[in-house]
């Protein structure tokens, strides 16, 4: 048995050695097939590719300084309304200032106008009163020429021959009329005369 296991160990060997050249024929035969499926790229003539970098990075340089030249524009019109609006706020500001100084002035002027505004408003009050006093006048003189013309026409009226009164009853006498006085007559006095 001592001559089999020898040879069972090197059946063994062989048969792991089979095994690993099967893997790595397996193997090699994978990556020949996945070499084969992929395409290499045909690579241009070097020439050709450092003419097309150089055009490249032009290309990309002129863009870039478009863009740039863009943004440099839009600041440069940003500064100038800044600019713009800055010198209107201050014309604003200016204007501002002289109306405060002028309002400052009228308040001035009306605060020295007040004694006056004061006495106009008193003066049109009187003249209100005034205007209701002649009213109440008008209105009483009217009632009184009424009166004055009632006496009238009844004087002028042929008069019945009066039969004997007795002497114990005085004669009535027509009245004179009154001064006017130069206080202002309210309504109920004029009304209760």
């Amino acid at each position: 048995m001592s001559e089999t296991t020898p040879n069972n160990n090197n059946n063994s060997n062989n048969s792991n050695n089979i095994n690993n050249n099967n893997n790595n024929n397996n193997i090699d035969t994978f990556t020949q097939k996945a070499s084969n499926d992929i395409v290499k790229p045909i690579l241009p003539v070097t020439e050709d590719l450092q003419t097309s970098t150089k055009e490249m990075f032009t290309k990309v340089s002129s863009y870039i300084k478009s863009e740039l030249a863009t943004t440099v524009s839009d600041y440069n019109l940003l500064i100038q309304m800044n600019n713009i609006t800055s010198s209107k706020y201050q014309d604003m500001t200016n204007v501002t200032k002289g109306l405060s100084v002028f309002m400052g002035d009228l308040k001035i002027k009306y605060e020295e106008f007040q004694p006056y505004f004061d006495k106009i408003n008193e003066l049109d009050k009187n003249v209100t009163d005034l205007e209701k006093t002649v009213q109440l006048l008008d209105e009483y003189t009217k009632r009184l020429e009424q009166k004055v013309k009632n006496i009238d026409k009844s004087a002028l009226l042929p008069t019945k021959p009066v039969q004997s009164q007795p002497q114990s009853q005085p004669q009535q006498t027509p009245t004179q009329p009154t001064l006017l006085s130069t206080e202002p007559k309210t309504q109920e006095n004029i009304e209760n005369k």
